[in-house]
């Protein structure tokens, strides 16, 4: 940083020379043109201009007994340079002041990209060949098809109908079939059962404990790898389970698909992204 870095130039001693040079140019004006104008004298000093001490020096390196102005006016250049030098240092500083942003971004890139690389080669070498865990989009996956499991199973106790009636063949063919061993009482397992004799269609014992071990699947997949979800969606996606098991109040099988859907509508996990690849089905058919 700057502070550890410090400055090229002392910037102390730059206004100082500063100020010498312009007495330096001011005392050899008064002393060599006394008839200038005051004004322009002093825009000269202040502005450091030695064009004039140029053509001055040029003029007077030709005659030897002009030698004491010749050095007077070699010192002032000396100390033109000298300011020059220090202006040059103090830009210096400014720029690296102005990049040192760029600078450390510079110096931190190399070791960003190594982190980034070290990660993805140990994350390959987790999951991949040493199969110690499931990577993030494994554990997504894991969820999704256990989800699916539950939706097939509301769906196909969502409101279903009966059973179709038997076949009547006459009165003969029925007696015969009643007397048959093999024949028995047709029995109709609805594993649904309706509430209040309507509409509404709530789950059976059966039928219940099956959505009971998927939902806790599911939360065993939520505890588990819990680093793969945020903490706000681990909140709202254990209050829709507990919502789906009932535990917050009893609930049909219509209630519970519907929260099935606003948990596929809500989570970003759950929504599939196609890759834009073509399904080749003929690799599936033997």
């Amino acid at each position: 940083s700057r502070r550890e870095r410090g400055n090229i130039s002392d910037r102390k001693a730059r206004i100082e020379t500063m100020a010498s040079l312009k007495n330096m140019i001011r005392s050899w004006l008064d002393d060599t043109y006394p008839e200038m104008p005051v004004s322009q004298r002093e825009s000269l000093a202040n502005t450091m201009d030695v064009s004039l001490i140029e053509r001055k020096k040029e003029d007077s390196i030709k005659h030897i007994y002009e030698i004491n102005s010749v050095v007077r006016m070699s010192l002032i250049e000396m100390q033109f340079i000298k300011k020059e030098l220090m202006n040059a240092m103090y830009a210096m500083d400014e720029l690296m002041s102005s990049n040192e942003i760029n600078i450390n971004l510079a110096s931190v890139t190399p070791a960003v990209l190594l982190l980034y690389g070290a990660n993805h080669t140990f994350k390959f070498l987790y999951y991949a060949l040493l199969k110690l865990g499931k990577s993030r989009e494994e554990t997504y996956a894991s969820f999704r098809l256990v989800l699916l499991d539950m939706e097939r199973l509301l769906l196909m106790r969502s409101n279903p109908p009966l059973a179709p009636p038997p076949l009547t063949w006459g009165e003969s063919s029925k007696k015969n079939l009643l007397s048959s061993p093999h024949f028995g009482p047709m029995i109709v397992d609805d594993s649904s059962t309706r509430a209040n004799n309507g509409d509404v269609t709530v789950l059976k014992s059966d039928d219940l404990g099956m959505l009971m071990l998927h939902i806790h699947e599911c939360r065993t997949i939520l505890w588990r790898n819990r680093k793969r979800f945020t903490r706000q969606i681990i909140r709202d996606v254990s209050e829709d389970l507990s919502e789906l098991a009932g535990e917050r109040g009893p609930v049909s099988v219509q209630q519970q698909l519907q929260i099935m859907a606003r948990m596929a509508r809500t989570y970003p996990f759950l929504k599939v992204v196609s890759t834009g690849v073509a399904l080749d089905i003929s690799r599936f058919v033997q």
